[in-house]
């Protein structure tokens, strides 16, 4: 059986473009068409590829992930009988600077993406297919990722104010204390008048459930009268008005809380539940019912990805490569594929996971310890080997079991305590491999290289 390639190149509001080459020849069928994703225009398309053809003809669709203009082509396509293939953008970059180093089109563009199934198949996944309960599942759990990354960027903000209004809050009051202090005591000169023994009885009032601890409000009040002593008047900054758009943000920072936890409750969960009933990702450790609704929205389908290599190239959390005669580079930063919301996740959860896994515990506590890494470091190391349990717990179908060193099957109460008492990173180790440090010593290092 002979095959096609139709290459195309998708666009959000113009028409596509695309061409039809014979590999078997080396010849496009014509020049470069212009279509939309309807039916008799898709369906001309078709034709195309299958004209003049000896023998029934296999046809290949590779196209860009471009919006979502692509879905209603690939379906159509997958629908026909295609096999279809959806490549990022960067693949199609590179080999147009092969075909075309000065010139850049979309006639080009539909030309390299056909050329890249010749010269690249065993790079190419093909595009599994979603429901619409999945593309719903994705949306959900990128909308919970989007209220979650505007709170934080809510909370970045108020921080900024602090640190310019009071010097920061961090060492000033406890953490439990701060939003009641912003919303009710933000100006040094209404706080100043009050006076200790007043602030100590509306903290107890607004906190009866906490214990009665006012050792920090004397701190509070000398950095309140240093403030009275830069500023002179509570105009030259404006603290009643500062006050009232705190108040605004925090007010906004507690809906997107409970928009983002009604959200997970009434759609991701249910969705994942139902999507994916036999999924076992949840018995790996660090690894809850949201968390595996995300790896599941963006995965899919387990089996497009032909090795462990591919998938964890995929998560985009594995250093890159640089090889040249004899020399190999080393210390490379990571490739950072694939989609942010799966990195991110890999992160909190490795976190959390070699904590309770003394795999990964011993991991982690060799790249802080033997190989000088920062926690960061470290932690995305866990990362990585956190994908490869993904990848085999969800192409053997079976639960996550523990084990330690030696492979032995141990109890998750074995693991945690093996992971405080043997791989227990000590602190001096930790200031020594925070960045911070480490860019000190190497300005230092610069310095004396320089000093005469």
């Amino acid at each position: 059986m002979s095959t096609r390639i139709i290459g195309i190149d998708l666009a959000v509001t113009a028409a596509h473009q695309a061409i039809v080459l014979d590999p078997a020849r080396s010849q496009y069928l014509g020049p470069p068409r212009k279509f939309r994703a309807r039916p008799q225009e898709l369906a001309r398309l078709w034709a195309w590829a299958q004209q003049d053809a000896p023998e029934p003809v296999s046809v290949v669709v590779v196209c860009e992930a471009t919006g979502m203009a692509w879905y209603p082509v690939c379906c159509y396509f997958q629908r026909m009988g295609a096999q279809v293939f959806r490549v990022h953008g960067g693949k199609t970059r590179a080999l147009r600077q092969v075909l075309q180093r000065h010139a850049g089109s979309d006639r080009i563009d539909c030309r390299a993406l056909a050329q890249l199934y010749t010269v690249a198949q065993e790079r190419l996944e093909p595009w599994p297919g979603v429901t619409g309960d999945q593309l719903a599942l994705q949306r959900a759990c990128r909308e919970a990722y989007g209220w979650r990354q505007d709170e934080v960027a809510r909370r970045n903000r108020i921080t900024a104010y602090d640190q310019w209004a009071w010097g920061g809050l961090h060492c000033l009051i406890p953490k439990e204390a701060q939003d009641w202090m912003r919303q009710q005591w933000y100006d040094p000169w209404q706080v100043q008048a009050a006076g200790e023994a007043a602030l100590s009885t509306a903290w107890t009032a607004a906190a009866p459930e906490l214990p009665a601890d006012v050792a920090w409000i004397p701190a509070w009040l000398a950095r309140a009268a240093e403030l009275i002593a830069v500023y002179g008047t509570p105009e030259q900054v404006g603290y009643a008005d500062l006050q009232a758009r705190i108040t605004r943000e925090l007010t906004w920072c507690a809906q997107a809380q409970q928009a983002q936890a009604e959200l997970q409750r009434t759609l991701i969960r249910p969705l994942y539940r139902r999507l994916y009933p036999e999924c076992h990702l949840e018995s790996i450790y660090g690894i809850g019912i949201d968390s595996a609704a995300i790896y599941m929205a963006f995965i899919q389908d387990i089996t497009r990805f032909p090795s462990l290599k591919r998938f964890r190239s995929w998560c985009g959390m594995i250093p890159g490569s640089h090889q040249s005669g004899t020399f190999q580079a080393n210390h490379r930063p990571l490739t950072q594929a694939g989609p942010n919301l799966v990195k991110a996740t890999l992160y909190l959860n490795a976190n959390v996971a070699r904590q309770w896994d003394v795999q990964l515990a011993a991991l982690y506590y060799r790249q802080m310890v033997q190989y000088g890494k920062h926690h960061t470091q470290a932690v995305c190391a866990c990362a990585s080997h956190l994908a490869s349990r993904i990848y085999t717990v969800l192409t053997e179908h079976r639960p996550y079991e523990l084990r330690d060193l030696t492979q032995r099957p141990i109890t998750l109460q074995e693991s945690r305590r093996m992971c405080l008492t043997k791989y227990q990173v000590p602190e001096e180790v930790r200031q020594r491999t925070r960045v911070r440090a480490r860019q000190a010593r190497a300005a230092q290092r610069t310095e004396r290289r320089f000093q005469p």
